[in-house]
């Protein structure tokens, strides 16, 4: 059996990775950790985001089925208990030179606890299992009612119930070449007998007693023919114990986008399914996008912010220090990851098309070892980031190259950042380099968007960022400010 409800079973899997710090950089295990206490819920959201998938139509498909589990709570929380119970079942392995019977024995306890497992879950599709409508979900009810109807359960209890071999084995066997025992067929147990008869016909023969088990040949030949029944019954329960170990796993995923969408809404914040475009066309466009990693910490309300990037491949965000920048940075990169995994994102709208790939170049701490320069460490970051980056991916930049003057960074900047967008990578460069983005800003490139935090006249920040060219005096108005008393424009009033 195949649980489904993360991909449809007929479509290729096309997922992708990210670079090497893309969910530290974006603050995700902040995300991760809000999802639930479980650390198996946590691990499904990570492995979701860590993985995202490049086809709108499995991320559609996940909404629908997200869509069933928020209309259906307590249903899909009794399923993930099964499904927990079936997977802490616990086995006890042994190697192949352990007796047949001890390994038997062993694999029968856990496969008769994993059917009850699968009766509770056959309950519970039987009783709930009409009321989802995802395809995700009727697929899995579907297979529940055709592949565990109760005959087959009891069928299966009572083959079961028979190998405990109350009544001695029964096989048959021959002679192959050179007399060796060839042949071996274990058959059903015989009945129990009555009245001291039992149904057996045909000659018998008494072999020596060996009180050697190791010797003695009748044992050797039971355990020949017991030992294909208990490498049977050890991988059916290989076989039940991996398919809750997978419905587990994805009903983990679903679990935690309803915790997390539970979370934002109690804090009043707005929460939303996100539309994906197939990728090969820009297109980013959101309305009151937050940053989640503040958004679970902050005491304080989180601004929202609205951009309109259809058709652009670069953003330059400037603007003064503290004034939401990274934040603003973080919150893209976050939201893109939580789109494609099919997770909700924190946001009145969003929209934009799926990315081969999101990586993260943002400003590091020095080396400790002193091994090399900070300007060294950070080309030597790019370069990695670089030759991981396929066409259309998406790179994330914070300050970037901010460890040299700023002539020298837009010489270094100008170039790396033409190259890749001209493979088709689309990037979001946020700097305090005037020179680097009056540049590119004069060079009238039609797919660039430049974003500039406005503050207000008093020098504080509103971290809401619109749509304005790079500003020379964004910090020097702080600095007048802050010696002053009072912003730049009241000079000229005195």
């Amino acid at each position: 059996m195949r649980v489904s409800l993360l991909h449809p079973p007929d479509r290729p899997e096309r997922s992708t990775s990210n670079g090497d710090n893309t969910f530290d950089d974006l603050g995700l295990a902040t995300l991760c950790e809000a999802a639930a206490a479980d650390p198996f819920v946590r691990g499904a959201i990570r492995a979701a985001l860590m993985a995202p998938t490049t086809d709108p139509e499995v991320i559609r498909y996940r909404h629908a089925v997200l869509a069933d589990c928020r209309a259906h709570p307590a249903v899909v929380r009794e399923l993930y208990r099964i499904a927990a119970l079936a997977t802490e079942v616990k086995r006890r392995k042994v190697g192949p030179a352990h007796r047949a019977g001890g390994r038997l024995l062993l694999a029968l306890e856990p496969l008769t606890e994993l059917i009850s497992c699968l009766r509770q879950l056959r309950a519970v599709c039987d009783s709930d299992g009409h009321h989802f409508r995802a395809p995700g979900f009727t697929a899995l009810m579907r297979v529940v009612a055709t592949d565990l109807d109760d005959g087959y359960l009891d069928d299966l209890e009572a083959q079961l119930a028979a190998m405990d071999f109350d009544y001695g084995v029964h096989l048959s066997a021959g002679l192959g070449a050179g007399n060796t025992v060839s042949d071996i067929v274990l058959h059903a147990p015989l009945r129990r007998r009555r009245f001291g008869f039992d149904r057996r016909t045909g000659r018998a023969f008494r072999v020596t007693d060996e009180p050697d088990p190791e010797f003695d040949p009748v044992a050797r030949l039971r355990d020949r023919a017991v030992s294909v029944i208990a490498d049977v019954v050890q991988d059916a329960a290989d076989h039940v114990q991996d398919f809750f170990r997978h419905l587990r796993g994805e009903l983990a995923f679903y679990l935690g986008c309803l915790a997390l969408q539970d979370r934002f809404r109690a804090a009043g914040l707005p929460v939303c399914l996100p539309t994906p475009h197939p990728a090969g066309t820009p297109r980013l466009r959101c309305t009151g996008l937050r940053d989640v990693t503040l958004a679970l910490t902050s005491q304080m309300p989180v601004i929202g912010n609205d951009i309109d990037a259809v058709g652009r491949t670069l953003i330059v965000v400037t603007g003064a220090n503290s004034g939401g920048k990274s934040t603003l940075l973080r919150s893209l990169g976050a939201a893109q990851l939580m789109m494609q995994a099919g997770m909700p994102v924190l946001a009145d709208s969003f929209e934009a098309d799926v990315r081969a790939g999101v990586f993260t170049h943002f400003v590091a701490e020095e080396d400790r070892g002193l091994s090399h320069g900070k300007l060294v460490d950070e080309l030597s970051r790019m370069s990695r980031i670089v030759d991981r980056l396929t066409p259309n991916s998406l790179l994330l930049c914070n300050e970037s190259f901010s460890s040299t003057s700023e002539s020298d960074a837009t010489r270094i900047a100008v170039p790396i950042l033409s190259a890749l967008l001209s493979t088709g990578i689309a990037i979001v460069f946020v700097t305090h380099l005037y020179e680097f983005a009056h540049q590119r800003h004069r060079s009238a490139h039609p797919t660039d968007l430049f974003l500039r935090a406005r503050p207000h006249p008093d020098g504080t920040r509103t971290f809401h960022f619109t749509p304005a060219p790079p500003d020379p005096t964004s910090h020097a108005a702080d600095v007048f400010h802050q010696i002053f008393g009072r912003p730049p424009r009241d000079w000229g009033s005195r």
